[in-house]
């Protein structure tokens, strides 16, 4: 490619001397001052500033790139070929906008005219981004979120945003009644195996539950996240219950989806840590934590003894983790039932 067009192409409207010599295909000083100043002469630059680099003849450190003027006329004739769907009054209006989102508007017209059929289809976000222009990310970009907008075309484009992906085993399916979201991954994992090994016990601490879920720590709360997964694959509305590590984060990851989705608290299993940490010395929490806003929305889950201990726990610094509730006492906890 030749040094004018690695020129234009840059983003910056200015270029340093640096970055001239390393387009230029000078070898020695005295092809490259030829070059620089016949770029000058030809108008593809033009000087910045009185510095120079101190040799001679002198290179001034920094020049302007000067872009050719474009026929605003062949614009305003682009703009009306892309037809009313296309918003041309207000790129008439605006013809800096339209130079601006020009490239991603001619991808989407093109597609339009060649495969209009395939919006009657419903697809993934990032499916129809690809199927558009070639780049499956694009409709995360500012500027195409803006250009749909000012189009009128962020709406119509016939696409899903994909559920976020979780580990989850169903008893029955899609014909799953009760998840169980669990925030660890180890107790998540020795539940599946327990319920593999045993396919007829769908009871845990006297709950009947078919669903597990891992949560991933945090991965839970993200914006409609569970919202998505439950959208997806079932043939009811299961019902979903929470359980997690006996810290202020772990109550503040369920305070955090209980907020915007209809969840449940598994008691049971709190009070089975509750009970299981009279048998052994709890640590400190490793981390800092600060107290939920609204933990007594967790506490109201509980009687009165129950949440008076849960309280004394945490204000101590103490902590009990959901890994308490090991293998044997989960698979005690499903024989019991």
């Amino acid at each position: 490619m030749d040094t004018v067009k690695l020129i234009l192409q840059r983003k910056s409207a200015t270029i340093s001397l640096h970055e001239l010599e390393s387009f230029c295909e000078a070898s020695e000083y005295e092809a490259l001052v030829s070059e620089v100043n016949g770029l000058v002469d030809s108008g593809v630059i033009c000087v910045m500033g009185r510095d120079t680099n101190g040799m001679f003849p002198p290179l001034h450190s920094r020049y302007r790139i000067i872009r050719p003027t474009q026929d605003l006329s062949d614009l305003k004739d682009e703009v009306l070929r892309l037809g009313p769907d296309f918003n041309p009054s207000g790129y008439l209006a605006n013809i800096g906008l339209y130079i601006k989102h020009r490239d991603l508007l001619r991808g989407l017209h093109d597609y339009l005219r060649d495969n209009g059929a395939q919006l009657d289809i419903n697809m993934s976000k990032n499916e129809r981004s690809y199927a558009i222009w070639g780049y499956e990310k694009q409709l995360d970009d500012a500027v195409c979120k803006n250009m749909l907008r000012f189009t009128g075309w962020d709406s119509r484009l016939n696409f899903y945003n994909t559920p976020e992906p979780f580990f989850d085993y169903l008893c029955d399916g899609d014909n799953t009644e009760s998840i169980l979201i669990l925030e660890n991954k180890d107790i998540w994992f020795s539940l599946r195996k327990l319920y593999m090994e045993n396919r007829t016990a769908c009871r845990l601490y006297g709950v009947f539950i078919d669903g597990l879920l891992y949560g991933e720590g945090k991965k839970i709360t993200r914006l409609a996240a569970l919202e998505n997964y439950a959208r997806e694959g079932f043939s009811g509305c299961p019902s979903f219950y929470y359980w997690g590590d006996l810290d202020y984060e772990g109550i503040g990851i369920y305070l955090a989806v209980a907020a915007g989705f209809p969840l449940q608290l598994f008691v049971p299993g709190y009070l089975a840590m509750l009970s299981y940490a009279k048998e052994q010395t709890l640590t400190q929490c490793r981390t800092v934590q600060s107290s939920p806003p609204q933990i007594d929305e967790f506490l109201d889950n509980f009687d009165h003894s129950s949440a008076t201990q849960i309280k004394t726990l945490l204000e101590s610094g103490k902590y009990i983790p959901q890994e308490i509730c090991n293998y044997p006492r989960l698979r005690a906890a499903m024989d019991e039932t």
